[in-house]
Order: C-alpha cells, then structure tokens, then sequence
C-alpha cells in the first residue's frame, strides 16, 4: 500500500502496524528566577510530535506537557506540584525540629556532674 492509506487500512500485508495516531504537539516549561528571587515560568514549544503519554509530572522545575493543555494549565499543573512537594518538605523540617527540640529538652534535664 501507498501513502496515507498504509496506516489506516489493515490486510495480509500489513497485520501487526499500529493504526493509532497517538502523538501530539507538546511544550516544555521550566521555572526560572531573576535576580530579586522571583518565579517566572518558560515555555518553549518543541519542534517535533512525541508520543503522548497517560499521565504529565513534572521534574524539579521542567514538566512537559501537550500543546492542547494551554500553558495557563501547563504552568499551573507544574506550580501546583512543587507548591505541593515544598509544603511537604516543610512539614517533614518541622517534625524533624520538633524531635530535635525534645531531645535537647531530655539532654538539659541531664546531671551535669556525670561524666
């Protein structure tokens, strides 16, 4: 078979080609910081299709995700992760200073004659 039709049309010569389309556009989007420490998102559009994939996570500070997402959502799903993943880390630090405070509570309370 020719042109377009060798993927869309299944016979004896082509069994076992994958039919379906499955990729799309997709964008790239990446935290920055300026000099006075401030956020501001980067979005570059890729040159060629990639595969499309069932679920988008970002990476640190870089997610890529499918044009058809808009960049308003590509930006707020990555935002929305590392808002996420910081508030967790601050409250494993807060568990960590709060054993830390009570066992330098416990070492105060030690004898301080015993060596």
């Amino acid at each position: 078979m020719r042109g377009w039709l060798r993927g869309h049309i299944r016979n004896e010569n082509n069994m076992g080609e994958q039919i379906a389309y499955n990729k799309c556009e997709h964008c790239n989007i990446e935290l920055h910081t300026n000099d006075a420490g401030e956020y501001y998102p980067v979005i570059n559009r890729m040159d060629k299709h990639t595969l499309m994939r069932g679920e988008y996570i970002p990476i640190g500070n870089h997610l890529q995700y499918p044009r058809n997402w808009g960049k308003q959502k590509g930006a707020t799903v990555l935002l929305e992760t590392r808002i996420q993943d910081k508030r967790k880390q601050l409250e494993e630090a807060q568990l960590e200073l709060d054993k830390l405070t009570a066992c330098l509570d416990k070492v105060k309370h030690w004898d301080s004659t015993e060596k």
